[in-house]
């Protein structure tokens, strides 16, 4: 192969470089209308639960959790087809690429017998095709995702009470657009989405018996049950075990009233919602139960007890650091009851 060859090949595949730098720009500007939407609507999803007057409309929590997820998912998982190819014919282009550079290289092996040398261009063809199948494979790869190219949670972790990552706050939402329904004395507790890996636990109360109910105070905490007895009351909830009643919630069964020992009409339901995230209780207060048993029921308050977050401001994280800092030295204090649960579960891997 003559110098002139080379060169004409060089050149070719200088020009073909510098087209899949223009088309992974173009692509790039094409995602991130995608990817700012994506961020505003994961934004007003957990931002939701500290909006003003949240409670007044109660049954439209629920419709408004349902209504931006579904957003969101078909923005995620939308796939552009014409990105696609212009993507398929980039990773094309650079595998062209590949065997310009493969054959300039060999044919420089050939000419030049010292050994040297033809190290020195097996390394650096090493490397270059390192770097090409890295680009084509992960770069262009990426781009074909619109969570991976704007570092979104996906649609399965945005669901995940236990994911941990982006700071995200699942157990806050699934308090808020909790609802319970009593239906022929059973009571049921329903979701808007299927929320995985959330850990449910239900109390209810008299109203001669929460006379002084103080609501910035469970019976979780008060309650001399060992931390693993306390863990063990909670119930797992089973994505396969929900049901559709008479609207698209997904409803658990939780218990029945006669064995609740509900003897009147009214009576208020704690319901302490557990996960990696962090534990939060709703309270829901159900007034007038007719004979036929079928109610219902909207929270009226929710209290987050222990919100599992890394962040400069949040107080449970500057406490843990306090904490760490001060040594095994420090004196004994009260730990706080969802981080304890929380790590008797990383511990058990419960």
């Amino acid at each position: 192969m003559s110098d002139e060859t080379i060169g004409l090949l060089l050149a070719i595949n200088s020009g073909i470089l510098s087209v899949v730098g223009l088309i992974t720009i173009f692509i790039s500007m094409n995602s991130q209308h995608s990817v700012q939407y994506s961020r505003e609507i994961l934004w007003g999803i957990f931002t939701l639960p500290y909006k003003k007057n949240l409670f007044l409309d109660k049954q439209a929590i629920g419709q408004e959790v349902f209504r931006k997820f579904i957003l969101y998912e078909q923005i995620i998982k939308d796939k552009n087809a014409f990105l696609i190819k212009i993507i398929t014919f980039s990773q094309m282009v650079l595998t062209f690429s590949i065997i310009i550079w493969t054959t300039i290289v060999l044919n420089l092996l050939i000419r030049n017998p010292s050994l040297a040398d033809k190290i020195i261009l097996l390394l650096g063809l090493s490397l270059a095709l390192c770097f090409i199948f890295y680009f084509i494979l992960k770069i262009l790869g990426d781009l074909k995702s619109v969570s991976k190219v704007g570092q979104l949670p996906t649609v399965e972790e945005l669901l995940n009470a236990d994911f941990l990552a982006n700071n995200l706050n699942v157990i806050t939402l699934a308090a808020v657009s909790a609802r319970l329904k009593i239906l022929d004395s059973n009571i049921y507790l329903g979701f808007p989405i299927p929320f995985k890996n959330l850990r449910v636990k239900i109390a209810l109360q008299q109203p001669q018996e929460n006379e002084n109910h103080d609501p910035a105070n469970s019976n979780l905490n008060r309650s001399s049950q060992t931390l693993t007895a306390q863990l063990n009351s909670f119930r797992k909830l089973d994505l396969n075990d929900f049901k559709l009643l008479d609207d698209d919630y997904c409803y658990y069964l939780m218990s029945d009233l006669h064995s609740l020992g509900v003897s009147g009409t009214s009576f208020l339901v704690t319901v302490d919602l557990l996960s990696r995230q962090g534990l939060v209780a709703a309270e829901f207060y159900c007034e007038s139960l007719t004979n036929n048993h079928h109610k219902l029921i909207f929270p009226y308050s929710f209290v987050e007890r222990f919100i599992n977050r890394q962040s400069d401001l949040d107080p449970f994280s500057r406490y843990q650091k306090n904490l760490e800092k001060a040594g095994p030295d420090r004196p004994a204090e009260k730990t706080n009851l969802g981080r304890s649960l929380i790590e008797l579960m990383d511990a058990d891997q419960y």
